[in-house]
């Protein structure tokens, strides 16, 4: 069997980066000599442990292994001084990335959804300013970025080989570059790789490639790994799989393109439900309320049109790491700045070995069961002997199941002969009744399992769909070009603050119905423009309803709340325009 770094090499990645990155994978080695370290009780401020440029790997596992690293947390940029902010020189920055609108590519309800957020982050821990320069001049000068390395690691469970592939990031400026939701000082990622570990062996030596799994930002279980023969995923040579980076955040996309980023849709005490169910009784012939999650305003852009790391493009710098390496295994603190951000997004992450708790990824504990492949043959003959082992149980527990109910029916007949079936002593068999009962629906079931695999046996094997296990097939946006893509970018920057302004026209007590009367009738105009827009007119004119109702019926019943409610949707009119205004013009 070939060693650990063969197997690495054999199957390495090739990253296609999007044009406009800023950060690539760089050595953890050199970032932890520049960065300071930092510890942070939970009821306390932050402190130095070790200033910057007195720490190599092995004085990191020294100074974490007796607290185990939690709470602690590295940085490059952060060093005690007071921050200064820093820009990039013009003759360094990456090509700006030509991106579609975003705010365009969803919804009034996920417009709303990213100005609470961006309003959110006021109130959180979230980066400083020029933490991403100062990240960027760090890996200019210090990290060896024309150097890119991956730590590489070879776990063999059961009838599985997973090579799993990690990279480490100076920093995610997602949402500074590419208006994505957070951004955070580093970023690990990863690529995990299954191979077949059943003995079978290519011409050169080596186990084949079953299935494969990318970083992802909303995927899990089943749908996370793709298929080796997946149409959607490409290789070089047969045997490398091509990675679209995400630009910025550094997911990983199978087919290239711009990826809007979801989220279950918001319940709201029922609320969100409510309206959707009144919107498809008002226009049944829509497609209002149909939709299971909600697209907000962040891309993913995986374009793969800038620099390539891999088989195809640049060399890796690989490294081997194992469970026994030391500041895998002792640092569980965070890699990066460490922000206090209730929400998380804006924090350091943790290492390849830990969550940002301390406790163990799933990911690395059990890459097998954390992608769903627990349950999954590594080839069809490991398939057919798993199916014959199958059939062999169940002959057994049907044949002892068939003599346990005609046991038992034996005996129920026995203990009611004779008797009245209202009887006392007939009465008291019901429990005895019901275990047989029980018995012969558990028997049923066998047999049609055990039919089910003897079917299947007899039966020619036939490839299946390759997306048969996935519940959300991840697919790029569909552009939109020419008039109809620039009305949509125009409109989604000044729609949502002024449908704002007019509800804040309608709640605020006015001296007459006039005032009141015209805002109305403008939000009414607004939110039909956002339905002619969209060629959803009829769906947003039934949740127009559908909310008025809800409002009338709430007008009658409070009074007091107008005033508080009306201003604060007029400031967050103001506010969102001159946020939408900027994000344009950077655009």
């Amino acid at each position: 069997m070939a060693d650990d770094l063969t197997l690495l090499r054999a199957f390495e990645p090739t990253v296609r980066f999007t044009r406009g990155e800023y950060f690539f994978p760089v050595s953890v080695e050199r970032y932890v000599e520049c960065a300071t370290l930092w510890i942070a009780p939970e009821d306390g401020e932050s402190s130095i442990v070790a200033p910057a440029g007195s720490l190599d790997l092995n004085a990191l596992v020294a100074r974490s292994a007796g607290a185990q690293g939690v709470g602690q947390s590295l940085s490059g940029i952060v060093n005690g001084d007071k921050e200064k902010r820093a820009t990039i020189p013009s003759a360094d920055r990456p090509p700006r990335l030509k991106g579609g609108s975003r705010l365009a590519a969803v919804g009034l309800l996920a417009r709303l959804i990213d100005s609470l957020n961006r309003v959110s982050l006021l109130f959180r821990g979230s980066v400083p300013g020029g933490s991403a320069a100062r990240s960027f001049l760090l890996q200019r000068d210090h990290l060896a970025p024309d150097a890119p390395t991956y730590y590489g690691r070879v776990v063999r469970d059961g009838d599985w080989i997973i090579c799993q592939y990690w990279f480490f990031y100076a920093f995610n400026n997602w949402r500074s570059a590419f208006g994505g939701v957070n951004e955070h000082e580093s970023d690990w990622e990863q690529v995990t790789i299954y191979l077949d570990g059943t003995g079978e062996l290519d011409a050169d030596g080596l186990p084949p490639a079953r299935w494969v799994v990318f970083s992802a930002h909303d995927e899990t279980g089943d749908d996370l790994r793709r298929r080796w023969d997946d149409p959607d995923l490409s290789h070089i040579d047969g045997r490398h799989p091509e990675v679209f980076a995400g630009a910025g955040s550094h997911s990983g996309a199978y087919l290239a393109g711009d990826y809007l980023i979801t989220v279950p849709a918001p319940t709201l005490g029922g609320f969100v439900q409510a309206i959707r169910w009144i919107a498809r009784i008002l226009t049944p012939w829509s497609s209002a309320g149909q939709d299971t999650g909600v697209g907000i305003p962040y891309v993913d852009y995986a374009r793969g049109d800038g620099r390539t790391i891999g088989p195809s493009g640049e060399p890796w710098h690989p490294v081997v790491i194992t469970e026994d390496t030391g500041w895998v295994r002792d640092f569980r603190g965070l890699w990066g700045h460490d922000t206090r951000d209730r929400l998380g997004g804006e924090r350091g992450p943790a290492g390849p070995r830990y969550e940002r708790d301390g406790t163990v990824r799933q990911s690395w504990a059990d890459p097998v069961g954390w992608a769903g492949m627990a349950k999954v043959a590594p080839n069809a003959l490991a398939e057919s002997r798993l199916m014959a082992a199958r059939a062999e149980e169940l002959d057994a527990r049907v044949h002892a199941l068939r003599e346990e109910v005609a046991a038992g029916r034996r005996a129920l007949e026995v203990a009611a002969a004779g008797k009245a079936p209202a009887a006392p002593e007939v009465r008291a068999l019901a429990d005895d009744e019901e275990r047989v009962l029980e018995l012969r629906m558990e028997l049923t079931r066998l047999e049609d399992d055990r039919a089910r695999i003897l079917t299947k046996q007899a039966t020619p094997q036939v490839q299946a769909d390759p997306h048969e296990h996935l519940r959300h097939r991840r697919t790029p946006l569909v552009a939109l070009g020419g008039r109809r893509s620039r009305v949509l970018a125009g409109w989604a920057v000044i729609s949502t603050p002024v449908i704002l302004w007019a509800v804040s026209a309608i709640i605020l007590p006015t001296d007459g119905v006039s005032a009141t009367s015209m805002a109305f009738s403008w939000l009414v105009l607004l939110l039909s423009i956002e339905g002619l827009v969209r060629g959803q007119f009829l769906a947003v004119m039934g949740r127009l309803i559908s909310v008025l109702v809800i409002l009338f019926a709430l007008y009658w019943v409070v009074v007091d709340w107008r005033l508080v409610l009306g201003w604060g949707f007029a400031a967050a009119a103001l506010l969102l325009l001159i946020v939408n205004l900027r994000d344009s013009i950077k655009r």
